[in-house]
């Protein structure tokens, strides 16, 4: 069954693959693929590159960002050596209209299915779990009543270390290629490694690995330079070569270097030919001896495409929902987890923003779409941030993996993030040992200290940075990067960081009192108290809360503002953190309906600003209504849907959701919205853009983990706390209900929600494996692992 059908696709009717069905989708659509270490991102034509560890220091291949043409990738010509028709099963690069097209996006694998003058190919491509390479699997069929006689030939240009070779004269100078008979593979190698790492100063360092392209066929022929291939003045399209009785077998230290390859295959009549392609980066030739040998014949290739598929089952199982909205199910149960963890987590990369590096806050947050199915792996990435800190308490804004060098900055939220995660880790699983755990600082590697000494240190920092009226300072920006110059002088005010570090003395505080640090308690509820003071005298601007103050005193996000002048963070967090009174938080948030909440979700502020101010950062300086200048900015916009819900304004809350929901934008027009329907976008143009209603920056995006998480506890109302599991749902009145399987410290929750009275305001009563409890709380009971949940509203 084919669900939300457009012109360009539909979802399967498990919502686990989305079938492209025109290759001409209004932007590259791609899939984001990566076992942890290795990856590949790759569009719907086949363009897109590889890496290992990190997509910007040990890139395989070259790509340049451009979504308009999409035309750089790793390609295959497929050539009728009797006809000498030639076209691509991925659509690019020849770009030949095909009989029949289809791109199929899921866990951990694309399948291009194609068909051109009677030759059908099934191509699947993926990154197998225990290798860091990926495998092209061909399948081709000969529908004709004629064998066919056919070539295939690969093309792709050697990047191999960092992606910064735009200066391409320069950097093609240090490739090398050679083709290795007796493996039967074109391996490159590169004399320069250009990051900073090395002892005998820049441009120094050996690349210590080789890029390869093997084949489960024998190599009939090679090419190892770009000139020779395509010809001078001639196209990727259509070769010059490719046209010429044999490929010249060109290789060595003197070339553009490609990795090019060429196979024959015969195929009689109603036949298929299996053949497949092995591409990747490994530190030595033995090495890929072995993977080669691994994946040699086609039963082989198919176990490990069915580990990938199961693999990915096993790590999404842990969570289920079914409710009366497909979209979300598709969403929750499938891609977002897969976005957070495939792209954000493990990948760090996607076609509109390349990264590879490990954002402090970034990938802390991320990480909380581990939480209710493998906890330990946001444990990890706690650690690995901790291992990123200062023993001021302060942290890298971002590092880079392979090199270990990062940014410093003035940012004044980064640091409280690990406290964050680590309270909502222990919400999860009430592990409170994990504050004994014992990391070292990024400035003292022989210092280890506590989880608990690591939180301290960055609460303790956040103290010394308060104004004369006692609120917080933002620095070089506070959650919102682009806030990048309201307080570089250390005297500008952040409200929405107040409200942030309110919720952190707050919840610290507890955490303080369960392990007995009863002094650092009462400090901290002492400061928290101050803090609410100076709040509540002066962030309040009669109808919402102001955004901050710049560095001379004067305020953004007020009613005084022209441009700018009410902001979506400071609404939300005043509700989430506690910090506001309840008249004010619904003031806040009604002003956060009338002002912020649109038909794509909630913008990040209004109106937007039309010229850049320099006290105020790069925010001002994109155009109006784009990201964070008056665009909906998914991540924040995600939190609206958690403010609304946490006052129990069920008509809002759905709304912020809905209109967020990337399946239902792409419903409303598809080709207004553009974006990938499967994934969330960073950002969707707001009414101050003339393409109101465009998504953007897909993929790399920490809305993914925060709309899976926020829909789940807040719309359905399943919440880990310390005690227990609390059930406190708020949906729709038409809604009749819905389920969920959650697992919860080791224990496997089925719960069933009934909306018993067609109101679904409140919960009227909980039975727990036939008993019925007091209260939302479930407690768990050790001895007892399966829980059969029935809730009544």
């Amino acid at each position: 069954m084919k669900f939300y059908k457009s012109k360009y696709g539909f979802f399967t009717d498990d919502g686990s693959e989305y079938v492209i069905t025109n290759a001409h989708t209004p932007k590259p659509w791609v899939n984001v693929i990566s076992n942890g270490k290795y990856g590949l991102v790759i569009s719907q034509t086949g363009g897109g590159f590889s890496w290992d560890t990190h997509s910007e220091f040990n890139r395989l291949n070259r790509w340049h960002q451009d979504l308009i043409l999409d035309n750089w990738g790793k390609f295959f010509y497929f050539k009728n050596e009797k006809t000498g028709d030639l076209w691509s099963p991925t659509w690019m690069p020849v770009k030949q209209k095909l009989d029949f097209y289809e791109c199929r996006f899921g866990m951990g694998y694309s399948t291009f299915t194609s068909e051109f003058k009677g030759v059908k190919t099934i191509l699947n491509v993926f990154v197998p779990f225990d290798d860091d390479l990926e495998i092209w699997n061909f399948s081709i069929q000969n529908k004709n009543d004629e064998p066919i006689e056919l070539s295939i030939t690969s093309y792709f240009e050697w990047c191999l270390g960092s992606s910064a070779d735009h200066h391409r004269e320069f950097h093609k100078t240090f490739l090398e290629t050679e083709f290795d008979f007796e493996l039967n593979t074109l391996t490159a190698q590169k004399r320069l490694w250009d990051i900073s790492i090395g002892e005998r100063g820049h441009w120094n360092t050996e690349y210590p690995n080789y890029g390869f392209i093997s084949s489960t066929n024998k190599i009939k022929e090679f090419q190892g330079d770009k000139e020779s291939f395509i010809g001078k003045n001639g196209s990727v399209e259509r070769p010059n070569e490719i046209f010429k009785k044999s490929l010249s077998g060109k290789t060595g230290k003197w070339n553009d270097s490609i990795g090019t390859v060429k196979i024959k295959l015969k195929i009689k009549p109603n036949e298929t030919e299996e053949t497949a392609f092995l591409i990747g980066i490994k530190p030595t030739t033995e090495e890929i001896k072995t993977s080669i040998e691994k994946y040699n014949v086609p039963s082989k290739i198919k176990t490990a495409l069915e580990n990938v598929k199961q693999r990915w089952i096993e790590i999404l199982d842990p969570l289920e929902i079914k409710t009366p909205d497909n979209a979300m199910n598709f969403l929750v149960n499938k891609w977002l987890r897969y976005q957070a963890i495939s792209g954000r987590l493990w990948g760090r990369t996607a076609y509109y923003q390349q990264s590879g590096a490990f954002g402090f806050r970034d990938q802390l947050q991320d990480s909380l779409v581990f939480l209710p199915i493998d906890p330990k792996m946001t444990e990890k990435q706690i650690r690995l941030h901790a291992r990123h800190q200062f023993e001021d308490g302060t942290v890298l804004h971002w590092w880079h993996p392979i090199t270990e060098t990062g940014l410093t900055t003035q940012m004044t939220d980064d640091l409280l993030w690990l406290p964050y995660i680590i309270f909502h880790y222990i919400d999860e699983t009430a592990n409170l040992d994990i504050l004994n755990q014992k990391e070292p600082y990024y400035d003292n590697k022989e210092k280890y200290d506590t989880l608990f000494d690591h939180c301290i240190a960055a609460i303790e920092k956040v103290l010394t940075r308060y104004s004369d009226r006692g609120l917080p300072l933002i620095g070089a920006g506070d959650w919102n990067d682009g806030l990048s110059a309201v307080g570089l002088d250390m005297k500008g005010e952040s409200i929405w960081l107040a409200e942030f570090f309110y919720l952190i003395l707050i919840r610290f505080a507890d955490i303080c009192q369960k392990i007995d640090e009863n002094s650092k308690a009462d400090k901290y509820l002492n400061k928290a108290a101050e803090l609410k003071s100076a709040f509540d005298k002066y962030a309040w601007n009669g109808s919402w809360f102001f955004r901050a103050t710049k560095d001379d005193g004067s305020k953004i996000g007020s009613e005084e503002c022209k441009e700018g002048k009410i902001f979506l963070n400071t609404q939300t967090w005043g509700v989430i953190s506690g910090i506001a009174d309840s008249d004010r938080q619904k003031k806040s948030m009604a002003s956060a309906a009338k002002y912020l909440l649109r038909e794509n979700g909630a913008l990040l502020l209004a109106p937007a600003y039309s010229s850049p101010d320099k006290y105020i950062g790069y925010l001002c300086r994109y155009a109006p209504g784009k990201r964070e200048n008056g665009g909906v900015y998914s991540h924040a916009a995600a939190w609206a849907v958690w403010g609304f819900a946490k006052i129990r304004d069920k008509e809002n809350a759905f709304k912020a959701y809905k209109n967020l929901c990337p399946i239902d934008n792409y419903m409303k027009s598809a080709d207004k919205y553009c974006a990938e329907p499967y994934v969330m976008p960073g950002n969707i143009d707001g009414p101050d853009s003339p393409d109101y209603g465009m998504g953007g920056w897909t993929w790399y995006t920490g809305s993914a983990s925060w709309y899976q998480n926020i829909f789940i506890e807040w719309i359905l109302g399943i919440r880990p706390t310390f005690e227990g599991l609390l059930i406190d749902p708020l949906f729709p009145e038409n809604w009749k209900g819905f389920s969920i399987k959650r697992t919860f410290r080791g224990k496997t929750f089925y719960i069933n929600v009934t909306n018993e009275s067609g109101k679904a305001e409140k919960v009227l009563r909980i039975i727990v494996n036939g008993k019925k409890i007091k209260g939302k709380l479930i407690q768990l009971i050790p001895e007892i692992d399966h829980y059969e949940v029935e809730v009544y509203l």
